[in-house]
């Protein structure tokens, strides 16, 4: 888990008892402090480690940015398999449990996923849920259109994502699909477990700081480029791309919010 100065204290809180207070407990929690943060975030950390011996406290003194941050994270990981979180979002108590119900299931999955449950900024009001395709193959034809995975609900093995290369950094522009296109393009078998595991904070803040520009849709290029190389995309589905990460980074507010609205109505 991954937090900076920009994210809200009492929001990091409760997503470290999220994750301390599940079913099953992890047997480590690797929080990473991306650059300075605020007295307020380092008295969310100290207390929670008073409480969860668990927890390992990694400290880049530089903002790295989120993939350098969760590369450093992996690095510091001492288990093969490796749940993903986000500071702002909130653990349902069974997910650790029934996410490993499904590796045990399967020895060959690599990755495992799941639905998100999307909420206002204040987590009182349900927006809408994101629905993903289950299997291995469903899952490879969603992710030539779309995202085939809420980041913030994978869990994935550490062995097989060291081989890969980890995270790229694209700047800040959802440097996952990337490495998803590279797990499901190297043959790894994948999945969705066909429920929410996690509440994603999606409210008006979701918008005000998603980064908008010029500067932001030249990385979304270098990352569409990639998928396109590494095969998973054919020319129709790099076009349809190119539209969408054009809307989203170039587009008014007001505009991305409808674009947005049709998305969630089709999850």
């Amino acid at each position: 888990m991954p937090f900076y100065k920009g994210d809200q204290p009492e929001h990091l809180s409760e997503a470290i008892r999220s994750v301390i207070e599940q079913t099953l407990i992890p047997d480590e929690v690797v929080l990473i402090q991306d650059g300075p943060v605020s007295e307020a975030h380092l008295k969310v950390v100290s207390g929670w480690k008073a409480k969860a011996s668990q927890i390992n406290h990694i400290v880049l003194e530089e903002n790295r940015g989120l993939s350098g941050a969760l590369n450093a994270g992996i690095h510091a990981a001492s288990h093969e398999w490796l749940a993903r979180m986000d500071a702002d979002d909130i653990c349902e108590p069974t997910r650790f449990e029934k996410q490993i119900q499904l590796i045990e299931s399967d020895s060959d999955l690599v990755i495992i996923g799941s639905w998100i449950e999307e909420y206002d900024e204040s987590m009182s009001e349900l927006m809408a849920v994101r629905r993903l395709p289950e299997t291995d193959a469903e899952i490879m034809k969603y992710a030539r259109w779309r995202c085939p995975f809420n980041h913030m609900t994978v869990m994935y093995r550490k062995s097989i994502l060291v081989e890969l290369g980890a995270y790229k950094d694209y700047g800040a522009v959802g440097d996952d699909y990337e490495l998803w296109a590279r797990f499901i393009m190297n043959g790894h078998k994948t999945a969705n477990l066909q429920e929410s595991t996690v509440k994603a904070r999606t409210g008006e803040a979701f918008f005000s700081k998603r980064r908008r520009g010029m500067k932001y849709f030249r990385n979304e290029l270098r990352e569409i480029n990639d998928l396109y190389k590494l095969g998973l995309l054919k020319p129709h589905h790099y076009a349809v791309h190119f539209v969408i990460k054009a809307i989203v980074r170039l587009s008014p507010v007001w505009l991305v919010k409808i674009f947005y609205r049709g998305i969630r109505a089709t999850s």
